[in-house]
């Protein structure tokens, strides 16, 4: 079963946010050339994969389940060890299973099958592929990022999502200027390194 991305429209800010589906097609809206993204990574540094600091986290309201599947997806990763981080089919339409620590895919995968959400995916027969961020790293840090900072008022900003695909929270932006803008906010909000993806995007038509 493949489902299109929900599309949630904050009218106060004039802008669509694409939240994750329960299971997603491939992410396409990157522009790729020679299978090179011209994506810019934020931070562009290597490190560990931060979790947002818990001074950060006592920010956040807590999770009411209503963005669907993200909230449902953090608590499962918070729930059971293995980092899960997602679930979505490959290019090549091979279910797949995002963890950050594989060796714990057999447990996760008995863990997950007697959640009903996952009935019409195949986890026992999916790949696992290593992730760098679980699912309830990325909400947080979207969620903080978003609400609790300036970057949702920038100029040029259509969209954001938490991605299963590339394991990143990603923004889409109209222009190269609305880029490095943002890119220099994040900078300055000391985002942990490779935590973002900013691409250019249009702005998504009206459903």
């Amino acid at each position: 079963m493949r489902q299109q991305k929900l599309v949630v429209t904050r009218a106060f800010l004039v802008l669509v946010l694409a939240a994750c589906a329960t299971v997603s097609k491939p992410y396409r809206n990157s522009v790729k050339k020679s299978g090179i993204s011209t994506d810019v990574r934020v931070a562009d540094c290597d490190g560990p994969a931060l979790s947002l600091p818990p001074e950060l986290r006592s920010m956040l309201e807590p999770r009411t389940g209503r963005m669907a599947p993200d909230d449902h997806w953090a608590d499962i990763a918070e729930r059971i060890p293995g980092g899960f981080a997602g679930i979505l089919y490959d290019l090549n339409g091979k279910p797949t299973l995002m963890l950050t620590d594989p060796e714990q895919a057999p447990a996760v995968k008995k863990a997950l099958a007697s959640d009903y959400s996952f009935r019409h995916f195949d986890l026992m027969g999916a790949q696992v592929l290593q992730a760098r961020w679980s699912f309830a790293q990325l909400v947080d840090w979207f969620n903080y990022l978003w609400l609790h900072s300036s970057i949702a008022k920038t100029k040029g900003m259509v969209m954001g999502d938490k991605n299963e695909e590339t394991n990143r929270i990603y923004f889409g932006v109209e222009t190269e200027a609305a880029r490095q803008q943002f890119t220099e906010q994040l900078r300055a909000l000391g985002v942990p390194c490779d935590l973002v993806r900013i691409g250019i995007a249009s702005r998504p038509s009206p459903l």
